[in-house]
């Protein structure tokens, strides 16, 4: 692995094994790599290169300016071709590829101490593994994991009454793949759901995911759906949208979505998504022009 640097409060660069730099953070948890604790705990930016770039990582909120400036300093000495931005929000890692110094130089200002968490994109989403199935908040996804890979993704007549006895039908969408163009449409889309205004659910069955009052969201789970069907995979992500729900109102919030494709015995593809909430509000849309 490529040494990197690490960047301190007062933009001076060192070593991310540094001896010195242990010593002077007074950090004795051998468990803990020093690059991570130095980001996570005294706002330092930590540069390390990689294959065609860097890898950039940064705690939101919690760096200064001067920190800031020092990493500008050293990517632009170095001209990466590519940065690889990793993000550590409310202890998770989301991560953005930027193409230049200048791009990452504008994300970072969104993200100084004192500046607020500002989303470049109005949703971020974080790959997870599916070990982390295992964790108690995903026990309500385990069955239907299981269903899944006992019958190898092929969709088993039971589903339907194994959704509702696991009580998931609410948390759920069904979509299948439609000929000729080959288009995903809804073939469920449970009620409490909350990206859609309520009892609109029921009027969704065969419109196109996309057909969404946010258009730009719309496609963006289109094309999330379409990937976990192409690639015969479960894909499990924890997700930050702002989602424009109708002309006056937004829904904002986090959740985690686990998609599983499946093929019916008549050979249609179809992909089910079932959502888990961690928190969500609604807001005013035109208080939110600008923020």
């Amino acid at each position: 692995m490529a040494e990197g640097i690490l960047i301190d409060e007062r933009g001076r660069r060192w070593p991310d094994r540094s001896w010195d730099l242990v010593r002077r953070l007074g950090r004795f948890d051998p468990g803990l790599e020093l690059s991570t604790f130095a980001v996570r705990e005294r706002g330092f930016i930590h540069i390390r290169p990689q294959e065609n770039g860097a890898r950039v990582a940064l705690c939101a909120g919690r760096f200064g300016l001067e920190t800031l400036a020092g990493a500008l300093y050293e990517l632009k000495e170095r001209r990466f071709p590519r940065i690889l931005l990793a993000m550590l929000v409310e202890e998770e890692w989301f991560y953005e590829m930027l193409g230049s110094a200048w791009e990452f130089a504008e994300r970072a200002e969104q993200l100084l101490a004192g500046g607020g968490v500002m989303e470049r994109h109005p949703w971020l989403a974080a790959e997870r593994d599916l070990a982390a199935l295992d964790l108690p908040v995903f026990s309500s996804l385990r069955p239907i994991v299981e269903l899944w890979r006992a019958h190898r993704g092929r969709l088993p007549a039971e589903s339907g009454a194994f959704i509702v006895n696991a009580g998931l039908l609410d948390r759920m969408i069904l979509v299948r793949r439609r000929r000729p163009n080959l288009s995903f449409v809804f073939a469920h889309f449970g009620a409490g759901i909350e990206c859609r205004p309520a009892g609109e659910s029921e009027h969704l069955v065969d419109r196109e995911i996309h057909d969404h009052h946010d258009r730009d969201y719309g496609a963006w789970v289109a094309a999330a759906y379409a990937e976990a069907a192409s690639l015969g995979r479960p894909h499990l992500r924890s997700i930050r949208a702002t989602i424009r729900v109708s002309d006056t109102t937004v829904a904002r919030g986090r959740y985690d979505r686990l998609i599983l494709p499946w093929q019916s015995a008549r050979g249609e593809d179809f992909a089910m998504g079932i959502s888990l909430t961690r928190d969500h509000r609604c807001l005013d849309a035109r208080r939110q022009i600008g923020k």
